[in-house]
């Protein structure tokens, strides 16, 4: 398995991430000898610090940086004033206030109940469909794959067509889900021509979410999306999995990602190229030089982004740790747009009726922008015919009426967002 951590540190992948973000941070405020900032020093480029940095995250990032005691002197010493103190800004206000204040947190804490049972309420409800949908699902796998054929009574002239037609049928739906990725415009973009090879081979997508606990006692949260191949000249596996590991799956807090290891065949990795290089005139060895480079493929999605482990994340620049979030959280959403999104609405996304769905969709929205333009730019136009009527004086003030463009309608090329995937919070 290609895990997305180091093993055995992966119990707060992206609040390591995360805390180590404020960490950096908060060693802005810090001199370049990495004590408290002195006055003048270039290190005091943070004066809100105290307001601005949470002391409880930092304080969970010092605990990352075991060995360095002299950075986590000078830290605990800027930190010394912060942890466990509110603004206070409450107890200065008014004693009526106040009272409104306690009133509003009792209603807040009502609020929460309510919130915490509807979560139960929702979760059980989202059982109960998964399990309604599970039965379709595989009638939908059983069709596609050819292990369960149909009979059309409906539609007379399909019917006729059928009985006429010499030619012998394929099994099942041939690249059935080849198709539907490549009709989902956002997905479309990773795949590649050499990937299009490997992708009819690929029968059926699934996803569930965990259950049980993993290998700390922990309670499993995410979920998992599984791909699976029919026999083909590419790799060896029938099922290539990708799994999303959750804090907590209502606030979509990510922890960790995890991720099958292809095997390959020989000479058939899509996720690099081969480079070969003539030697040069006169050289000893007369072999070409061959190198690897990565290349770009859909399979790289089963190549998750690699969080070093604790003793390099301790040098790791601010810029490094906003990539590697990034690249984080954009992994996330793929792997959300296909579990809530693809496979859901496979059907539609094969016979082009969830693209056209999108693409009118996106069409009312800008109509509706052009109308609304439009209409504002002829109610400029009269003001300016009543300027005009009145005479030059506001060109002469060098005031004139200005007016947009309509936008751009967009077409089938427009990117389509397909389904919002909630953002990827990560403590």
């Amino acid at each position: 398995v290609a895990r997305a951590h180091p093993p055995r540190t992966h119990a707060r992948t992206h609040a390591r991430t995360h805390s180590l973000h404020h960490a950096l941070r908060a060693m802005k405020g810090l001199g370049g000898d990495g004590l408290p900032a002195r006055d003048g020093d270039e290190g005091e480029t943070d004066p809100d610090f105290e307001q601005s940095v949470d002391g409880a995250q930092v304080m969970a990032a010092l605990q990352q940086l075991h060995g360095n005691s002299g950075l986590i002197g000078a830290l605990q010493q800027k930190l010394d004033g912060l942890v466990g103190l509110r603004s206070g800004f409450i107890d200065e206000l008014h004693p009526q206030v106040r009272a409104r204040v306690r009133a509003l947190e009792r209603t807040q804490e009502e609020h929460d109940e309510l919130h915490e049972a509807y979560t139960v309420e929702l979760r059980a409800l989202e059982e109960k469909y998964d399990k309604l949908y599970a039965p379709l699902y595989a009638k939908r796998s059983s069709i596609v794959t050819g292990a369960e054929d149909v009979v059309e009574t409906e539609d007379e002239e399909l019917v006729e067509e059928i009985k006429k037609c010499e030619e012998p049928a394929p099994t099942g739906i041939p690249e059935f889900w080849l198709i539907a990725l490549k009709n989902h415009e956002e997905i479309a973009s990773m795949i590649t021509e050499r990937d299009e090879g490997a992708l009819k081979y690929l029968v059926d997508v699934q996803t569930s979410k965990l259950s049980g606990e993993d290998e700390d006692g922990d309670e499993l949260c995410g979920f998992k999306i599984d791909f699976h191949f029919s026999e083909n000249e590419y790799f060896e596996d029938a099922v290539l999995t990708k799994t999303y590991h959750m804090d907590d799956e209502e606030e979509n807090v990510l922890r960790y990602i995890e991720a099958s290891e292809v095997n390959w065949k020989s000479g058939k990795n899509l996720t690099v190229k081969v480079m070969r290089k003539k030697p040069k005139p006169g050289a000893k060895n007369k072999k070409p030089i061959t190198k690897t480079e990565p290349a770009e493929s859909f399979f790289q999605f089963f190549y998750p982004p690699e969080v070093p482990d604790e003793d390099e994340q301790q040098n790791m620049s601010e810029e490094d740790a906003e990539q590697l979030q990034d690249a984080m959280e954009q992994d996330y959403e793929i792997g959300l747009m296909i579990a809530n999104n693809l496979i859901a609405d496979a059907v539609n996304w094969f016979t082009g009726e969830a693209f056209a769905n999108d693409e009118d969709e996106e069409y009312d929205e800008d109509e509706e922008e052009y109308s609304d333009e439009d209409e504002d730019d002829e109610d400029d136009e009269d003001e300016d015919d009543d300027e005009d009527d009145d005479g030059d004086d506001d060109d002469e003030d060098g005031g004139k009426a200005s007016f947009k463009a309509p936008p751009a309608l967009k077409g089938a090329g427009g990117a389509q967002a397909g389904e919002q995937a909630p953002e990827c919070k990560q403590q």
